[in-house]
C-alpha cells in the first residue's frame, strides 16, 4: 500500500532534514519510551527495535525500547491510556488484539481505542489457515464443503487463532471445533503437523517459518489480496459466503486484521506533540535501510498515517452487530 501523507525529505540519508522536523513538537534531545507489550524476541519486538533508530533520526529524541508483558498486552496498553501529557510513552500494539477485547468487552480491557491518539499502522499480516502438508483439504473450498468437523489448534478463547475460525466456521456454515490448552501457537501448530487436528489461523509472518519449512501448507490469506509472502495462496475474497450477512462477517473479520500493529499514544499528548510522532514515524517508515532491513526479516512494512489507522479502528468497532457478537463468544 502507497505511504500516505509522504514526507519527501525524509529518505535514507535525511537524518539532520528530519530531527529538526521532529524538534518542532518538542522532542529533540529528550527520551522516548518505545513500549512494547510482551517479552523481548517476538514479533512486536523486532519491529519496535528496527524501528528505533530511524525514530531517533526523524525526532531528535532518544528511543528506548522497552518490554512490557502482562495479560496479553493489556497491562501496557492500560499504562499507555492513563499515562499523563508529560510521559513521553509510545507503544506498539495488537491492535487486532485490542480491538477483539473491546468488542468483548474483555476484563482488563480498561481503555476506549478511539480516545487514543494513533501515531500510524506499521504492519498488517492477514491470516493465513494451514494444515499439514498430507492433509485431507487441498483447499479453503475442501474445508467450506466439509461434511466432517474440521479441528481446529487455538492458544485459548480471546486469541486470534480462536477468534479467527469461530467466526470463519461460524460465517461460511461448515462443522468446527476448536483445540485448546496449548502452551502457545508453535504447540498448538505441532498439534497440526502431527495428524491431531486439522487446520490453525494465524498471521502471515508467524506462519512463514513452519511453512518454508515444509511443516504445514497454506490454504487461504484472510485478505482481499493474495499476501506478498506467499502470492500463490488464495485470498479468502475468492470463495464466496453463503449470503450477504456472512459476507458482511467475511468482510468485517478482514476488515479487523488490517488493523495490524499500531503505535499509539496516551490521549492526554499534546496535538503539537503527536503531530510531530506522526511526522516522525511517516519519515522513518519511508526510510530505504529500515524498509530493507524488515524486508531481509520477511517483516514487511505496510504503513498508514495516523488518522488513517484511527479511523479505520473506529470502523471495525461499528461492525454490524452480528459480527461483534461471534467476537463476544470468542471470549
Amino acid at each position: 500500500m502507497a505511504l500516505v501523507g509522504a514526507l519527501a525529505a525524509c529518505g535514507g540519508d535525511s537524518g539532520s532534514e528530519a530531527s529538526s522536523s521532529g524538534a518542532e513538537g518538542g522532542f529533540e534531545g529528550e527520551d522516548i519510551d518505545l513500549v512494547v507489550p510482551y517479552e523481548p524476541g517476538g514479533g512486536y519486538d523486532a519491529y519496535a527495535r528496527a524501528l528505533a533508530p530511524y525514530l531517533e533520526e526523524c525526532t531528535g529524541a532518544r528511543v528506548v525500547v522497552r518490554n512490557e508483558p502482562g495479560a496479553g498486552g493489556l497491562v501496557a496498553t492500560n499504562k499507555t491510556a492513563a499515562a499523563p501529557a508529560s510521559e513521553n510513552r509510545l507503544q506498539i500494539v495488537n491492535t487486532v488484539g485490542l480491538v477483539s477485547a473491546q468488542i468483548a468487552g474483555a476484563e482488563g480491557a480498561d481503555f476506549d481505542l478511539n480516545d487514543l491518539n494513533w501515531i500510524g499502522r506499521v504492519s498488517a499480516p492477514p491470516n493465513v489457515v494451514v494444515v499439514s502438508p498430507d492433509s485431507r483439504f487441498q483447499t479453503w473450498q475442501d474445508i467450506v464443503e466439509s461434511g466432517e468437523t474440521v479441528r481446529f489448534v487455538a492458544q485459548g478463547p480471546g486469541a486470534n487463532d480462536y477468534i479467527a475460525p469461530n467466526i470463519l466456521g461460524e460465517a461460511y456454515g461448515f462443522p468446527f471445533e476448536i483445540i485448546t490448552g496449548f502452551a502457545g501457537s508453535t504447540e498448538a501448530r505441532q498439534s497440526v503437523v502431527a495428524g491431531d487436528a486439522d487446520a490453525h489461523a494465524l498471521p502471515v509472518d508467524s506462519q512463514l517459518g513452519a511453512i518454508e519449512s515444509g511443516d504445514v501448507r497454506p490454504v487461504v490469506t484472510v485478505d482481499e489480496e493474495p499476501d506478498p509472502l506467499l502470492p500463490d495462496t488464495p485470498a479468502i475474497s475468492e470463495t464466496e459466503a453463503p449470503d450477504a450477512d456472512a459476507q458482511a462477517i467475511v468482510d468485517s473479520l478482514i476488515a479487523m486484521g488490517e488493523t495490524g500493529r499500531s503505535l499509539i499514544v496516551s490521549p492526554e499528548m499534546e496535538q503539537a506533540r503527536v503531530d510531530a510522532l506522526r511526522e516522525g514515524f511517516q519519515c522513518a517508515v519511508e526510510n530505504e535501510e529500515l524498509l530493507e532491513e524488515l524486508e531481509s526479516q520477511q517483516r514487511p512494512i505496510n504503513a498508514l498515517n495516523g488518522e488513517e489507522a484511527a479511523e479505520l479502528v473506529r470502523e471495525v468497532l461499528d461492525s454490524p452487530e452480528a459480527f461483534q457478537e461471534l467476537v463476544v463468544a470468542s471470549y
